[in-house]
């Protein structure tokens, strides 16, 4: 990695004060920022930790900025992670709650920089919830472009790289790819809820449930068990799809954002996780057509 750590600090030495003052990596001494190595170290806490570190895994650059909060002084990294394997980009902060994880973009040996980088903005600018002056926001683009240019071509030479990403094969490790892990959580992770819903439904060996439970009102959302999924809106029956129902009417966006259809009947999860339904959707139809396992 040493190579290409030169190669960027060339680039970073080199580069518009813009591209500076928004461009961080693994350097002592920063044209610019004197915290430089506490900044990468903050991004790495706040943007790779959570999704977890690879075997082998190694931090090249932070491209990006902070969203601060005023009261407490906190700060968030906004932006793009680059590592030896993929480009992991975090577009979400909250002053009280734990943000969304970042979202990964793996390298392989087939993939272009152009698309690398291409995929990754469009991206970002879809997600992010931060207002970021247009000059940084073309800095950052730049940067982007430019990095992926630099790194890509000599993870290539260096023959590491995979021809595709494989994805897991069994449930437990495919949620934290598809960015679920935070909100999907198994039996024993959210015990209370969970017992109360399968006490309530009658539901047998729940799983997994994204389930919430408001002062006044009983438990509701989505559970996962060996069946099928069994969900409950507030104030509603609850319904259930076993898996081979799954496999004959497939899981798919519903009307609202909250819901899911599958298997004939209208699920939902809890309005606030509306953003990670197309993932949930990913996951409930691999499991009905045994692509992943419990």
């Amino acid at each position: 990695m040493a190579e290409i750590e030169n190669l960027i600090n060339d680039y970073l030495q080199q580069a518009p004060k813009t591209s500076q003052e928004i461009l961080f990596s693994n350097l002592d001494q920063h044209p610019v920022w004197e915290d430089n190595r506490e900044i990468m170290q903050l991004a790495t806490q706040q943007i790779l930790q959570p999704v977890g570190v690879l075997t082998n895994e190694h931090v090249l650059a932070y491209i990006g900025v902070h969203a601060k909060t005023a009261i407490t002084g906190k700060r968030d990294s906004i932006g793009f992670l680059i590592t030896n394997f993929r480009i992991l980009t975090q577009y979400d902060f909250s002053v009280l709650l734990t943000p969304q994880p970042a979202k990964a973009t793996y390298f392989t040996s087939k993939t272009t920089a152009e698309e690398v980088s291409s995929k990754v903005w469009n991206e970002f600018l879809t997600l992010n919830k931060l207002s970021i002056p247009n000059e940084q926001l073309a800095a950052m683009h730049d940067a982007l472009v430019d990095l992926t240019k630099i790194i890509l071509p000599a993870l290539h030479q260096s023959g590491h790289l995979p021809e595709d990403i494989k994805k897991s094969t069994s449930v437990t490790t495919r949620i934290p790819e598809l960015g679920l892990q935070k909100e999907l959580k198994t039996y024993a992770e959210n015990e209370k809820k969970l017992k109360a819903f399968a006490e309530k439904f009658k539901i047998e060996n729940i799983k997994y449930g994204m389930v919430d439970k408001p002062l006044f009102g009983g438990v509701y959302g989505l559970a996962i068990t060996e069946k099928g999924i069994t969900s409950r809106d507030l104030m509603e029956d609850s319904q259930t799809s076993t898996w081979d129902e799954i496999k004959t009417d497939a899981a798919r966006n519903g009307n609202k954002n909250f819901e899911i259809l599958a298997g004939n009947k209208i699920h939902i999860v809890p309005s606030h996780n509306n953003d990670l339904v197309p993932a949930l959707i990913t996951l409930i139809n691999e499991i009905a057509t045994k692509e992943i396992s419990f």
